[in-house]
């Protein structure tokens, strides 16, 4: 098991639930693997309640399962999950699209404008593979970022967590990304949609944006198979 940090008391269920959030997309607790809670415990300092209260959200979310008398084991979605996921993303963002060129500010633009220079100047590496994860990171940020200068704080709670497959799937099974141009082709659609306040456009490139990354990680888990 890898090794992980310990822990204050203070805020202890959230944090353990963010640790191992972020062990389990990242892939350092393996697909299908049974976590060892007395270890878990150990390692990080927590009692049984904190920890259990942590599983219980990862388990709402569908990233571990909790199987009685068996154990808790890191969930493996497989392609109708991931396709369902992105699928009902992309309604929740379409939505945010809208909200946000509606009370879009000069900031707001800023913002959105200086995350994606950052994603253009990643992709002007010659090497993808050697900067996909730092692309895949930053990329979440960004719709990150949309949903929350949306401002409708329940959509961005229930985006978070229909997105957690789509980030588990793109961190596990894809190395390199084969169409980081087309990605951020669309992400500077979006970015001059969103200066024009032009809801219609913006609605039309998150859609394609998104149905293209759900096609091109499907063949990815196809070829995992």
């Amino acid at each position: 098991m890898t090794d992980l940090p310990r822990l204050s008391p203070r805020n202890m269920s959230e944090e353990v639930y963010d640790i191992l959030k972020d062990r389990i997309i990242s892939k350092q607790f393996s697909p299908g693997e049974r976590l060892h809670l007395g270890e878990i415990e150990r390692q990080m300092n927590v009692s049984r309640t904190p920890l259990k209260e942590a599983l219980n959200r990862l388990a709402l979310q569908g990233l571990v399962e909790i199987r009685p008398s068996r154990g808790t084991f890191v969930s493996d979605p497989g392609p109708t999950e991931i396709a369902q996921s992105f699928d009902v993303r992309r309604v929740l963002e379409m939505y945010a699209v809208e909200l946000l060129a509606e009370r879009m500010t000069e900031q707001h633009l800023q913002q959105l404008r200086e995350m994606v220079q950052e994603l253009r100047t990643l992709t002007e590496t010659e090497d993808w593979s050697q900067i996909y994860q730092e692309y895949v990171a930053l990329d979440y940020r960004l719709h990150r970022l949309i949903m929350q200068l949306a401002g409708n704080e329940p959509l961005k709670r229930t985006w978070e967590e229909v997105n957690m497959h789509v980030q588990m799937a793109r961190v596990r099974y894809r190395s390199a990304e084969r169409e980081l141009d087309l990605a951020q082709e669309e992400h500077e659609e979006l970015l001059r949609a969103f200066e024009a306040r032009n809801v219609a456009v913006l609605q039309q490139v998150m859609s394609h944006h998104l149905e293209r990354a759900k096609q091109s990680l499907l063949r990815d888990l196809e070829a995992h198979a």
